[in-house]
């Protein structure tokens, strides 16, 4: 992701240093830039004439929270960020020598924060029963792109802009930065600060949906993939290609070191022959409604529909035994694949090869990751002419065994259809993105609606980030 690398400087006239611990000595400068891909952010740099080891601390004027930087190390000069800073305010800060009592070495200084810009979305409280110190990761999907922390009154706290339109997966990394894909085949991984720890170029690997990292950081992402097929019995051509999924694992440093393809495992062909990505016998019934209703969403005879977007991979988890758990969106099923072998080691949900009871059938899901133990949270949309209801789904799979552990249901006017997520916070709250609806929701284990967001994006996931300072 490109960031803009222009800057405001405000120059502060030079301030004498406090003797403190029988040093004396002078601060050459103090420079204060507001980067524009951030205007919440102000980064401090200055000299000293003695080595020292600083710290900054800072409040609002008139307020008695007093906020602290971590210390830089002793040298003469000096660089600070200051991050999770309020709009439109008067910020007043002291510099400190680490090493002593920790006085202050400067006068009382200040500087102060711009309102937020126009492309910041407008964001509406519209429930808040429920107070949660963490922040709420967003990204929105316009241009410029924009991604934002909000508090628990909706209220941005930070946020980092791109020079474009920034592609949907993205993923937090704990404790301060996150990876972002800027296009289907370049991902970043970016702090806080708006410094980029690294870039990795995938060249002919197009990634899409999702990005994360697994328990030895490597970086997994979905990926496409591709094969030749002769679909003259079914409509198409002697050498149609089919698109489907796979995984590619990065190092850090941009090594591609391992990669999983569905057509080394899956054979596109019987979904054409006996409708397998369909419904159930039971509910074939129904089927020739739904061609006409579902524009091919069940009924994937149609050989556009197959060839084009075959699986619609559109979620991947790691598992506590650092396996993979994919969503197919089109199959409505989780697979469970080896991350060595590349084995799949089971298939959940409809045709799926677990058994599951047909009330635990999830439709068009997303978001699909690691709770704690051996329980996985998965988002699941519903379905219009099935279930007009989306849910969270708490359960477990063991020796090919699914048991469920929770199912919580949101209110039908909360319906979303397509895209959404749903986490774990705090142990015993969920946070929901109703993506079509344009909200955020936090709720209890039994669905209860705790806390309520407004907003004029369609956000695609919505991460609790928990102890971020």
């Amino acid at each position: 992701m490109r960031i803009f690398f222009f800057f405001v400087f405000i120059i502060i006239s030079c301030s004498n240093l406090k003797e403190t611990n029988n040093y004396i000595g002078e601060i050459d400068s103090i420079n204060i830039i507001t980067p524009p891909y951030n205007l919440l952010q102000k980064n401090i740099s200055f000299k000293t004439t003695s080595e020292v080891s600083p710290y900054i601390s800072y409040w609002i004027k008139n307020s008695n929270s007093v906020k602290y930087s971590k210390a830089s190390i002793k040298d003469l000069i000096h660089n600070f960020s200051l991050i999770y800073l309020k709009p439109q305010q008067e910020y007043q800060y002291l510099i400190h020598n680490s090493k002593g009592d920790s006085l202050p070495i400067s006068d009382t200084l200040s500087f102060f924060t711009d309102k937020l810009p126009e492309y910041i979305p407008n964001l509406t409280l519209k429930k808040n029963d429920f107070q949660f110190d963490g922040l709420i990761f967003l990204r929105t999907p316009s241009k410029p792109g924009v991604q934002l922390l909000i508090d628990n009154r909706g209220r941005v706290v930070w946020f980092q802009k791109s020079d474009d339109h920034l592609p949907r997966f993205y993923d937090f990394v704990p404790p301060k930065s996150y990876l972002s894909s800027y296009k289907s085949n370049i991902f970043y991984e970016i702090n806080f600060y708006g410094d980029t720890i690294y870039k990795i170029d995938t060249k002919d690997k197009n990634i899409h949906h999702e990005l994360t990292k697994d328990k030895n950081k490597n970086i997994i992402g979905l990926s496409y993939a591709h094969k030749e097929f002769d679909l003259r019995p079914y409509g198409g051509r002697p050498r149609d290609v089919i698109k489907g999924d796979g995984i590619v694992v990065y190092d850090s440093l941009g090594n591609l070191i391992w990669e999983w393809n569905i057509f080394d495992h899956e054979d596109p062909i019987p979904y054409l022959k006996d409708n397998r990505m369909t419904l159930t016998l039971r509910d074939r019934r129904k089927l020739d409604s739904l061609k006409k209703r579902s524009k091919g969403i069940f009924n994937r005879d149609d050989i556009q529909m197959t060839r084009d977007d075959w699986s619609h991979g559109n979620a991947i988890g790691i598992t506590q035994d650092n396996n993979y758990i994919v969503s197919f969106r089109n199959f409505h099923q989780l697979w469970k694949i080896d991350s060595k072998s590349g084995k799949v080691i089971w298939k959940l949900g409809l045709n799926g090869n677990v058994k599951i009871d047909s009330d635990n059938y999830f439709y068009a899901q997303h978001a699909i990751h690691h709770v704690k133990g051996d329980t996985l949270l998965l988002f699941d949309n519903g379905h219009r002419d099935f279930r007009v209801s989306s849910r969270a789904l708490m359960f477990r799979v063991i020796d090919g065994e699914f048991s469920l552990i929770k199912s919580i249901y949101l209110p039908k006017e909360l319906y979303t259809f397509k895209q959404g997520s749903v986490y774990l916070i705090e142990n015993d709250k969920l946070l929901f993105s109703c993506s079509v609806k344009k909200k955020l929701v936090i709720t209890n284990l039994d669905g209860k609606i705790l806390w309520q967001l407004a907003g004029e994006h369609s956000f695609y996931r919505a991460n609790y980030i928990d102890n971020i300072e």
